[in-house]
């Protein structure tokens, strides 16, 4: 039989790895939270209750059709039986107000917006009155308005707008007005489909079950040579139905298409854009567009000079297509909505810099400190102790005096050519490591003819290697996340890097706060990873610094 002993340490094993491992599940906890953020529409962000894991994504086989779940979190008194009544006033209804939705679906949706909008609007006494009384306050309270707004929220269909070329020369020119959307184009392709004219537009119904694809054509002339062709714009209001829309172009002889599918994702108007390569590829522009690609292969292709053939194809999702489009969504709006690479190949260059700065002036400043011995070696060390009693902010205004008189400014120079100069933690850090060392290790290599710079770096900075991986991760965290310095010192956004890129993201563009969060989790992952893999090296650095023998 094992021991009391035995057993006690047993159980004090268990306890300490679940306490292990409920403490990386409490510090993992917000990393999860912002991955899951990240993959949300603004939708599901400002909703009534704020939920853990994102809305799963459904894609429609016809349109128009009935929103799977536009009212996600209702409550209220008596909910059951007050929907029942809801339901049953709004199913004969539904001919009138929707002939072409199904009448049980939409009145079960449209019943609980109802009833979530009677909440906020009827008296607390309403709902207090006997059963009899409050369904007749209920019901009463359901009126036209309400019902017609109602169909609005939990109907869903593709609309297709405005067709608008515009030139080079600030031309731009209408090919299809709103009010002649569906006399203007031509519908084919391997599903059923028609376009049905609406005051908005004209609404593209689909039927994915019987093929996959939907493709609308029509040709277009132009007041302008399409040599000269910028830009061509689409006004559509998405069906949340996640097919995905493509372009295809022709002109002078050639065929384009988009490098990428747009996904219809949301419910709201938008203008889709699409553009060949040009001078805005090479600016820090919002891309609002999708590029457009020459396809290699040769064909009859429009060629009349002043004549766009264009194609507007809306593909079937796959079973998976809807959740990698909701998890690549919010990705692909941070790299249009900033130049990302740009800002990380700053903040990589800067890195870079640092790393080498730093790991070289503190070694060897705290290698002198540590073993050599010179004249006011320690009145020097403590000063430069001292260095660290004095806050960031007392210094900052006569340091950017400095850098302005030395015309640094919009530069680069001021956020890594200090680390050159030394970091008083750091080398003090170095500094206890440093003196942990034998000194009969130091003592065999003078004897073996080893001066005091090969003793640095042969016997020294290989005996080190913890303390200065910790110094590096110390450093890489620092200037990876450092927004103080680029705020201060840069003007210029082609300089930025990533941490003032995201800040600018933040304060410029449009995408919400899902978008932010799909930045900040991009960021953040290099400094993970890099803890990750470096963590022994960190670890030991920490627990080894000060000791001896």
């Amino acid at each position: 039989m094992p021991s009391n002993s035995g057993i006690k340490d047993s159980g004090q094993t268990w306890l300490i790895y679940t306490l292990l491992v409920l403490g990386s599940v409490v510090f993992c906890w917000p990393l999860v939270w912002m991955a899951f953020t990240s993959v949300k529409t603004d939708n599901e962000l400002f909703a009534r209750k704020l939920h853990f894991f994102p809305e799963q994504p459904i894609a429609a086989e016809k349109s128009p059709f009935v929103d799977k779940n536009p009212f996600p979190d209702i409550e209220g008194k008596d909910q059951e039986e007050v929907l029942g009544w809801l339901e049953t006033a709004i199913k004969p209804q539904m001919a009138a107000l929707a002939p072409d939705l199904d009448p049980a679906e939409a009145s079960v949706q449209m019943a609980r917006g109802a009833f979530q909008r009677l909440n906020d609007i009827l008296p607390a006494t309403s709902w207090l009155l006997p059963e009899a009384e409050r369904k007749s306050a209920v019901l009463n309270a359901l009126d036209k308005p309400m019902l017609e707004q109602l169909v609005t929220q939990v109907r869903r269909a593709l609309v297709v707008g405005t067709l608008t070329a515009r030139s080079y020369d600030v031309q731009e020119d209408i090919l299809v007005p709103v009010d002649k959307v569906a006399q203007s184009w031509k519908l084919d392709g391997t599903a059923s489909g028609s376009l049905v004219n609406t005051p908005q537009g004209a609404e593209l119904h689909y039927d994915f079950t019987q093929g996959d694809q939907v493709r609308m054509s029509g040709r277009f002339t132009t007041s302008f040579n399409v040599d000269r062709l910028y830009r061509i714009q689409l006004a559509v209001k998405a069906d949340k139905g996640w097919h995905r829309l493509r372009l295809y172009v022709e002109k002078n002889g050639k065929r384009y298409e988009s490098v990428r599918d747009i996904p219809m994702t949301d419910a709201n108007w938008t203008a889709l854009c699409w553009q060949e390569p040009g001078p805005d590829e090479l600016t820090n522009k919002i891309r609002t567009w999708v590029q457009l690609k020459e396809v290699p292969e040769t064909g009859a292709y429009e060629s009349d000079p002043k004549a766009l053939k264009i194609e507007v194809e809306l593909e079937k999702s796959s079973d998976v297509g809807p959740w990698y489009d909701k998890v690549r969504r919010n990705y692909q709006m941070v790299f249009d909505n900033m130049p990302f690479w740009r800002y990380a190949a700053t903040s990589v260059f800067l890195v870079a810099l640092n790393l080498i700065g730093t790991l070289f002036s503190c070694s060897v400043v705290a290698y002198s400190f540590a073993r050599l011995n010179w004249p006011g070696r320690n009145m020097s060390y403590g000063l430069m102790l001292a260095t660290m009693m004095v806050p960031a902010q007392v210094t900052m205004i006569p340091f950017f005096l400095i850098i302005r008189y030395l015309n640094w400014y919009n530069t680069l120079y001021p956020l890594w050519v200090c680390s050159f100069f030394g970091n008083a933690f750091y080398v003090f850090l170095l500094h206890q490591f440093f003196k942990g060392i034998p000194k009969d290790l130091e003592d065999a290599a003078k004897i073996d003819g080893c001066g005091p710079v090969r003793s640095y770096w042969y016997i020294m900075l290989p005996l080190v290697r913890p303390s200065l991986a910790t110094v590096a991760v110390f450093t890489f965290m620092g200037i990876w996340n450092d927004f103080m310095g680029p705020l201060i010192y840069l003007n210029d956004q082609r300089l930025y890097p990533l941490s003032l890129g995201l800040y600018a993201l933040q304060v410029q563009a449009d995408g919400g706060m899902a978008m932010l969060m799909a930045g900040s989790l991009l960021m953040i992952l290099p400094v993970v990873l890099i803890f990750f893999f470096a963590q022994r090296y960190f670890i030991q650095g920490i627990t080894m610094t000060g000791m001896k023998g």
